[in-house]
């Protein structure tokens, strides 16, 4: 067995599930039950099935909002495990498929110095590696900012739902 490289554990093979949560309205619902009996499988199976499908064929009869060429390999070309590796590579080839979060988290990265030393060019859509970079250890920057942005807000939810669990005193 290969071992994975810059310390990293291979997430990649896991087979584990997400759970979303989505509203829709009940005669979707009920159309879709119908093809989950029809194909023999859950519900999940189902709507797992037809996102499979959606993603091989994206367009199919709908406009492209953002003028975005899309093809079949762009998941497996900006997927990745590693939350800060998948913003690397979202912000250096398809900048113009970042939310909103995703583009305010990496100003927070500009603006606190993380990406210095490692990338040229300006604005979102001129950025490219120094020659010679170390990627992973930029990943691995990326990746511990992140971690300190969730500590903090989580840290902030705690202090905020202790004062509001606090009883006024009078």
């Amino acid at each position: 067995m290969e071992k994975p490289q810059g310390g990293r554990v291979d997430l990649g093979s896991r087979n584990k599930s997400e759970v979303i949560t989505i509203r829709i309205n009940p005669k979707l619902k009920f159309g879709l039950e119908l093809m989950a009996r029809l194909h023999n499988r859950s519900v999940a199976q189902t709507v797992e099935m037809a996102i499979q499908r959606v993603l091989e064929d994206p367009f199919d009869g709908i406009q492209n909002s953002r003028d975005v060429r899309y093809d079949r390999d762009i998941i497996n070309r900006l997927w990745s495990p590693h939350r800060g590796e998948r913003l690397l590579k979202m912000v250096l080839t398809h900048p113009e498929l970042l939310s909103f979060e995703e583009e305010v988290l990496w100003n927070k990265l500009t603006r606190a110095g993380v990406t210095e030393h490692y990338l040229e060019g300006t604005g979102l859509n001129n950025l490219h590696l120094r020659p010679g970079c170390n990627l992973r250890e930029f990943e691995a920057r990326i990746a511990d900012f992140w971690d300190k942005l969730d500590e903090a807000e989580r840290a902030m939810t705690s202090k905020a739902k202790g004062k509001s669990l606090k009883e006024p005193t009078t």
